[in-house]
């Protein structure tokens, strides 16, 4: 009997395959090499120990635009010449790793063959080998020139089955290089057809390719990388062909059906599980597949309902029942009737203290020259010493230095200041007047022989301004009147020796702070406001606060200078006062701006120096930091001797652009000083900029806008501009500041080209195109107008307590917007610095005394309560100012020191505190830098925290709340007893910042709708926010809490980022914060929540809930009474062990229960296990 056709043609390709094998090489295993030299892209050279030499590549065609998808056509040709679908078993890849990716295919049909390809990525190596193996199998007969199989492989196409994984457009360039499919033949019409099932008919007209969305919604729902095991076809049969379809998701389900191909089979049952899906709603109406979400909605409900769940929390009997026995030895009513009593008392007491107000306001008042207790000079002794200053000044005839326009205005000046109360002086850049006008004012009252009542008050916008002019003012005036001038700024104070005769140099903050203890300014007979054009929130305030000091003190002078502002407005705003304007005076100075600046580099002027960058128009205005330090560099080389004076917007600007000059030869070759300068140094550092550098070295001062005014550096010959600056922003809605980089000013332009040219003629070089000038503001947008508003309405509260904030900030040069006033003063209430009224609280008092953000004010003020100070300090200091060396380059570092110091804390605070104590704790200087080295820190930061920590200290004791400031800063003293009481620090740091809380959600849906179980999402009350990079709580996996709390947030590019965050204890948060409570019986629990707050609810047994309120109520009392003693009481013996008792029953109370029960804790860490074990 003759053999089957089917059974004759492999026999008879294997004979002409092994002729063509003959032909082509005898020994085709001994030279297989010659496959792998179908190469990579041309021109690429691999070395490699099967590379083929050189010469073997050229002229050779690339195989890839032969074979433009090889996979694919070395499968559809093994498929069809075996009539297999499954070649797992016949093709085989192998990939190297590396640079140059090494990729092997194994061919085991027709006989056992290796290909190789090289490439970048795994996928084009592998492609390479493939179009290798099939250039081969051309040689050999398999494939015919035509890129499609030869006759004798064509025999048993039938049954060919697409791969789950084919790309449908690649599919059918394969299918271009291969005969279709052929019609049906006479034998199979003399069959007759397949009866046909109308269900499966249906099915294929839905879905017309059900293969591929079969495979597409398993791949999407499960996210499994083995689909075949989900999804197995079974095809048997000889003429007719029977397909069994086994799917093992969503559930396990069998389809069968019929064709006279296995492909066709195939498709008919998968047409028919496509049905099931639809009827089971996992396609959507166009029937494409769902969202990974929408697959997974039972896992997306219960993260939703698992964020929402009331948090549950079981209290330890032991803690439960000394609970109850504090609570029998101290009734909760008893304590609350007892501060009623005080209260009453106390109004009482003040009311009958305040008919000796008048006699006692005398005591009150502290002198705002020395500081010590004011006291008004008897007649004899004033003409004495008036006398005494006389004749001092008389002999030593201080001199002037150089000339400067303002001298000849000496007169004038003058006459202005004795007719007028108020007078501006409009000085130019260069006239002089920051230096000379103070001194010619206490020069006229000296020799005028009324120098005993000459007190002169001059504020300077930054403390590096208040400290240089102080002491360029005293060597001026010489030895013997030095003792005359003096300087006060934050952590540093050097004022004159006495009253009378005296010039004080000092910051706007500080003045405001004087305010507070001698309201009217007795004792000072003039105020002299410099760089008042600055328009920076303090000085807008002081503005508004000293049209009411003229009115109680008429014999004050105030004198307003400014170089750039809009002084008619200022002189109207004083009530129409004299307007003296002084001409300047600078050295010639050549502008250069972006244009002229490139063609002197011989730079192509490009477009991209200030084009959008990442499309977002925030980064708009952000410099070119490359190009500012070649601008630098090119000054060096070629610019004539000199020091520069680069402006840049912020600290970490400076720091990289310091960084690429270091890198250029020129600083390695030591003739460079570079030089930072930020307001955040301390003032020795800053004092380094005005010293000249050796012989042979160009000094170099990278300064933000702090360089802009009042200070002259007089080596500066080149200035460098980058036409930019930071500037905060505030969202009254989302409670959110924004630090953003903003083009300068007109003015700011003037005042930085003006630096250059104050001791000699100089350069200017402006990194921004000429026609951006006529763009910019012509003068900066008030501070007062950009900024979160508490600290303002605390300062209006304590000089205006009867006024309104609305009303008194209406009185401003420029009134901020009232609903940004109204959101202030309802932020103060929420913490309980206002009350109803908008008066200071017992609480607010005590706030308005800290020189800090409010928010930080009330943590300060509640760690002395609760005895826990000295790591308080810290977090305070450490959050005005950051203690780790922060850079571009040192981000990963600073992080792993996070990190390491966190320890499982889950709190940023915890770090501050750890890093400031454990740096006192290090002995020597070689220790405590190698401390500084381990963990990214920044010695000069962390002298300033200290500083910090110390004035901080001193406005505890200011606030009455502390006897000595010293005992704050030391561990053994009784105000830090519980300051190793971390969950403690925790609840303060909570009571402090509340209503800042975050919740946190585990489980999340992206923008693609794919549902991650295992993300953290993190929201507060009025919107989504990102924890920020600096956090140690971002990417923690293992939070010990849902909820966090959080002291500041930034928006950058549309979203909301927070720097810093804490763990939040659920039962801190019900005990510590003073706010309503609602609560609800719900069968035999109660839920507790906080009223306008749906971030978080507790649930509780009446029982627990019971004593819970009774230990909130006896801690809120604790607060409220320690808070309304004055300054001259002092606790009582009884009151303090109660209270002492009261907080040991909190410490353990937070330390031996759990943030919610271990039912739902495990539900927050482990709600990844159901999705997991779904997608297999």
């Amino acid at each position: 009997m003759a053999m089957s056709r089917t059974v004759l043609m492999p026999v008879r390709a294997l004979i002409a395959l092994r002729r063509n094998t003959l032909e082509i090489n005898k020994d085709i295993w001994s030279n297989w090499t010659f496959v792998s030299s179908y190469r990579t892209k041309t021109g690429v050279i691999h070395k490699h120990r099967h590379s083929p030499p050189e010469t073997l590549h050229k002229g050779r065609p690339d195989l890839l635009r032969e074979f433009p998808q090889p996979k694919n056509l070395l499968y559809a040709t093994l498929s069809k010449s075996l009539g297999l679908s499954d070649l797992s078993q016949y093709i085989q890849y192998s990939c190297t790793d590396g640079e140059v990716k090494r990729a092997t295919v194994t061919l085991h049909w027709p006989m056992r063959m290796e290909a190789e390809g090289f490439g970048s990525r795994k996928l084009e190596a592998e492609r390479q080998a493939a179009a290798a193996a099939l250039c081969k199998l051309r040689e050999l007969g398999v494939l015919g020139q035509g890129k499609q199989p030869s006759r004798t492989s064509k025999t048993r196409q039938k049954g060919r089955q697409t791969s789950v994984w084919e790309d449908e457009e690649e599919d059918m360039s394969v299918r271009e290089h291969l005969e279709p499919f052929p019609k049906k033949t006479l034998k199979e019409r003399a069959q007759g057809p397949i009866e046909e099932d109308p269900t499966v008919t249906e099915a294929l007209s839905i879905f017309p390719k059900p293969r591929a969305l079969l495979g597409s919604v398993i791949q999407v729902a499960t996210s499994s990388s083995r689909v075949r095991e989900l999804l197995q076809y079974r095809t048997t049969g000889g003429k007719v062909k029977t397909c069994e379809l086994t799917l093992h998701w969503p559930e396990e389900m069998t389809f069968t059906a019929h064709g006279r191909r296995r492909l066709e089979a195939e498709s008919k049952a998968a047409a028919l599980a496509c049905l099931r899906f639809k009827e089971l709603k996992l396609l959507d109406e166009q029937n494409n597949p769902l969202t990974h979400a929408r697959y997974h909605q039972e896992e997306v409900r219960e993260a939703g309902e698992r964020h929402r769940r009331p948090c549950r929390i079981e209290i330890p009997k032991n803690i439960e029942q000394r609970i109850q026995e504090y609570l029998s030895q101290y009734p909760v009513e008893a304590e609350v009737q007892k501060l009623w009593d005080e209260e009453e008392q106390l109004s009482v007491q003040s009311s009958s203290i305040s008919t000796d107000d008048d006699d006692d306001d005398e005591d009150l008042i502290t002198d705002a020259i020395t500081n010590k207790p004011y006291c008004t000079l008897r007649p004899e002794e004033a003409d004495s010493l008036s006398d005494h200053l006389l004749s001092l000044w008389m002999g030593a005839g201080p001199g002037r230095g150089v000339e400067l326009p303002v001298d000849a205005y000496k007169q004038s000046v003058l006459a202005a200041v004795k007719s007028s109360q108020v007078v501006v002086i409009a000085g130019e850049t260069g006239c002089g007047k920051t230096t000379r006008i103070p001194r010619f004012l206490l020069e006229g009252c000296v020799r005028s022989g009324e120098g005993a009542k000459c007190n002169i008050l001059v504020t300077q916008p930054r403390r590096i301004s208040a400290v240089s002019v102080a002491h360029r003012v005293a060597q001026e005036m010489g030895p013997a009147l030095r003792h005359c001038v003096g300087y006060q700024v934050r952590l540093e104070s050097r004022p004159p020796e006495r009253s009378g005769g005296a010039l004080l140099f000092l910051t706007v903050g500080v003045l405001l702070r004087k305010l507070q203890s001698n309201p009217s300014l007795q004792g000072i007979s003039h105020v002299v406001v410099d760089e008042v054009h600055e328009r920076d929130v303090n000085t807008d305030l002081l503005l508004a606060l000293l049209l009411s000091v003229l009115k109680e003190n008429p014999e004050l002078r105030v004198v307003l200078m400014s170089a750039t502002g809009d002084t008619q407005r200022l002189s109207q705003y004083f009530g129409g006062c004299p307007v003296v304007r002084v001409p300047g005076f600078m050295h010639p100075v050549q502008a250069r701006y972006m244009e002229e600046v490139m063609t002197e580099m011989g730079r192509p002027l490009l477009e991209k120096s200030r084009e959008k960058r990442n499309g977002l128009e925030e980064n708009d205005v952000a410099p070119d930091l490359d190009l500012v330090a070649d601008v630098i560099d090119h000054i060096h080389r070629y610019g004539e001797p000199g020091a520069v004076l680069c402006f840049l917007p912020g600290w970490q600007d400076i720091k990289v652009v310091q960084q690429k000059l270091e890198e250029k030869a020129a600083c390695r070759s030591g003739s460079q000083m570079i030089l930072p300068l930020h307001s955040s140094m301390a003032v020795t550092e800053q004092q380094a900029v005005f010293q000249h550098p050796p012989k042979g070295l160009r000094k170099i001062v990278l300064a933000t806008n702090i360089a802009e005014t009042s200070i002259t550096i007089d080596d500066i010959v080149h200035v460098v501009d980058a036409g930019s600056q930071k500037e905060q922003n505030y969202d009254p809605r989302t409670k959110v500041s924004g630090l953003n980089t903003v083009w300068i000013s007109q003015a700011n332009v003037t005042q930085r080209r003006g630096r250059a040219g104050r001791c000699q003629p100089g350069h200017a070089y402006h990194l921004f195109p000429r026609k951006q000038l006529d763009s910019m503001d012509t003068f900066p947008i008030p501070e007062i107008l950009r900024t979160p508003l508490e600290s303002v309405v605390i300062q209006a509260k304590i000089h205006c307590p009867d006024s309104k904030a609305e009303d008194f900030l209406s009185q401003v040069l420029d009134s901020p917007d009232r609903q940004a006033v109204k959101v202030a003063v309802k932020n103060l209430m929420e913490i309980g610095v206002l009350d109803g009224s908008e008066n200071l609280t017992p609480l607010g008092q005590r706030v308005a005394c800290m020189s800090c953000d409010p928010r930080l004010g009330k943590v300060l003020v509640l760690s002395a309560l609760f005895s826990c100070v000295l790591p308080i300090l810290s977090v305070a200091a450490c959050l005005t100012r950051d203690p780790f060396y922060n850079s571009m380059q040192n981000r990963a570092l600073v992080s792993k020191a996070k990190t390491a110091l966190s320890g499982s804390s889950c709190s940023d605070y915890l770090v501050f505190s750890r890093v400031v104590q454990s740096w006192k704790e290090q002995q020597g200087k070689e220790s405590k830098q190698e401390f500084l080295d381990k963990y990214t820190l920044s010695g000069a930061s962390l002298r300033f925290i200290h500083g910090l920590m110390q004035q901080f200290s001193e406005n505890l004791a200011d606030a009455g709340l502390v006897d000595h400031s010293v005992e704050c800063l030391r561990l053994s003293s009784h105000l830090n007893q519980h300051s190793q009481q971390e969950q403690l620090l925790k609840a303060v740091l909570v009571a402090g910042l509340y209503p800042n809380l975050i919740q946190v959600k585990r489980g999340t849906v992206t923008k693609g709708g794919r549902f991650r179980p295992e993300n953290l999402s993190y929201r507060t009350e009025s919107t989504p926010v990102l924890l920020h990079r600096s956090s140690v709580n971002r990417g923690n996996q293992n939070l010990s809490s849902r909820w966090l709390t959080f002291f500041s947030a930034m928006k950058s590019n549309g979203q909301i980022f927070i720097r810093d965050s804490s763990v939040v204890h659920p039962l801190a948060l019900l005990l510590l914060t003073d706010c309503d409570l609602s609560e609800r019986v719900l069968g035999d629990r109660v839920e507790v929540a906080l009223p306008c707050h749906t971030l978080i609810r507790w649930e509780f047994s009446p029982h627990v809930w019971e004593l819970l309120w009774d230990l909130r109520t006896s801690l809120q009392a604790m607060i409220h009474r320690n808070l309304r003693l004055s300054e001259c009481e002092s606790n009582s013996s009884s009151d303090s062990w109660k209270d002492s008792e009261l907080i040991g029953l909190l410490v353990d109370l937070l330390n031996n229960t759990d943030s919610e029960v271990s039912s739902d804790q495990d539900d927050f860490s482990n709600s990844t296990d159901n999705v997991k074990a779904d997608g297999f």
